[in-house]
């Protein structure tokens, strides 16, 4: 039974319109997944050699054990916000002859063979080969790994039962911050407990069971729970509610950009979906955790990236889909007395205000050293002064409407990427490390830090005249992006 809705989503890749341009975003995906797998592989065989080497008195595995929580936490965030059930395929389903158990059954298969799953063999398995070379027996090794990649399929479960409810994130995020700060100003050890239960389970493996008993009892629970509200009378069925008619008079000193900014953070705050984007977005802050604490480690081309990262998460989440955010109501829009020019400042403003704040939150980076910070402060004058004009001439290429009360998943909107798209995320990726390291690589990194920030100064300075440019351009293919966004 589950081959055969394999095959089915096989055939329906396959028949689906547009199919180049789906081959070219598996493309891409195929591409970010092999870079971040990459990561998570490299991250895996090289930390347990560095703190064995960096804390001789302590055991490595003890420190590993000790932030496994955090990694825990951080892997259900992420999933939170790119992982969801195939709603359309249960839709189809039910609607045939198929007994709901098996389509469940099928559902919770496919949510365990996808990339997130990949961690405990690109994370944990080199960790465990490095402990078994390291004079760890093979039955303690194997039930370390065991326990972890079952706690990470287990996160599988939970994430599929919090179904993108914000006030369950929210909930866990404040509960975790408090148990943190709790545990950072006291003797009371919650968080540490869980690295105390690896290092006993590393003496005793027949602990495994528990995160076993944990694995099967989520995985229950979760049938249970599928089975229960999967029908095509409730939860899959769209909800609706009254919209806010919050007026934002405070954003009325900002003319004569405010009707454009008021505009947009209604568009955030009522819908689901640019929602979770700006949410996601956040996330990026954390981006140079993967890298600056073992920056020795590190290649100099991956310094400047995660920088660009970090204060550039809003333009690659949110700014890449401008003017497709308007999408539903863009031909109201375009037929208002409106300056065109006013529309792109106020992106590129919102876009601006957005890599600043992200700058400022970004300033405990600085524990990493200053030159850190300055690289990233670099960066955030590369993503204002070019970033933000390379995001909005890309979100012109992008002229395939969204639902704003979708919750999207990740490279969602498909249908309408191009090879140029494509081109476009390389400068935005590609331009800021070469504008670093060829003048690092000849003269010094100072200068490399000078002329990835002059870069965006320039940009900045003559901000009016790529404007003026850029309005062009939208004009130019207004028609074409109204008949897009027109088409259902």
């Amino acid at each position: 039974m589950s081959s055969s809705l394999f095959q089915l989503g096989r055939k329906k890749f396959l028949r689906a319109p547009q199919l180049e341009a789906k081959f070219t975003i598996k493309i891409l995906m195929g591409l970010v997944i092999l870079y971040f797998a990459g990561s998570f592989l490299f991250a895996g065989v090289v930390i347990y050699p560095a703190l064995s080497k960096k804390f001789l008195e302590q055991d490595a595995i003890s420190i590993i054990n000790s932030f496994l929580v955090l990694i825990f936490a951080f892997e259900l965030i992420i999933r939170y916000f790119l992982q969801q059930l195939p709603v359309t395929e249960i839709k189809s389903f039910l609607l045939l002859s198929i007994p709901k158990k098996r389509i469940i059954r099928n559902v919770l298969l496919r949510s365990l063979i996808t990339i997130y799953n990949v961690i405990p063999f690109l994370l944990y398995l080199p960790i465990s080969i490095a402990m078994f070379n390291d004079d760890y027996l093979l039955s303690q090794v194997f039930a370390w790994w065991v326990s972890l990649a079952l706690l990470s399929l287990s996160i599988n479960f939970i994430t599929i039962l919090v179904n993108k409810n914000n006030k369950v994130l929210a909930t866990f995020v404040l509960v975790f911050i408090f148990v943190y700060v709790v545990e950072y100003y006291s003797e009371t050890e919650i968080l540490r407990s869980t690295g105390h239960f690896f290092d006993s389970l590393l003496a005793h493996p027949i602990l495994v069971l528990l995160p076993a008993s944990i694995f099967l009892g989520l995985y229950f629970i979760t049938f249970k729970f599928l089975k229960i509200n999967i029908n095509l009378e409730g939860s899959l069925v769209a909800k609706t509610g009254v919209a806010n008619a919050e007026r934002y008079n405070f954003l009325n000193v900002f003319r004569p950009h405010a009707l454009f900014f008021k505009n947009d953070l209604r568009l955030i705050v009522r819908n689901i979906r640019p929602r979770n984007i700006v949410l996601a977005s956040f996330l990026f802050l954390f981006y140079g955790l993967a890298f600056f604490p073992s920056i020795e480690y590190q290649s100099a081309f991956f310094i400047p990236f995660a920088s660009i990262f970090i204060t550039g998460g809003f333009l690659l989440t949110f700014g890449n889909y401008v003017p497709a955010w308007d999408s539903e109501y863009y031909p109201f829009l375009m037929c208002q007395n409106l300056s065109y020019k006013q529309y792109l400042d106020s992106k590129w403003r919102l876009m601006t205000f957005a890599v600043l704040v992200s700058t400022v939150l970004s300033i405990p980076y600085i524990y990493f050293g200053v030159d850190i910070y300055l690289m990233i402060l670099s960066g955030a004058f590369f993503n204002i002064g070019l970033g933000t004009w390379i995001t909005l001439y890309g979100g012109l290429l992008n002229k395939q409407p969204l639902k704003l009360n979708v919750k999207a998943k990740a490279f969602e909107n498909t249908q309408a990427f191009s090879g140029k798209q494509f081109l476009m995320i390389l400068p935005k990726m590609i331009l800021p490390v070469l504008l670093y390291l060829i003048p690092a690589q000849v003269f010094n990194s100072t200068v490399g830090l000078i002329t990835l920030a002059s870069s965006g100064i320039l940009g900045i300075i003559f901000k009016n005249q790529i404007l003026n440019q850029m309005v062009k351009l939208f004009v130019k293919e207004k028609h074409q992006t109204l008949q897009a966004f027109t088409q259902k």
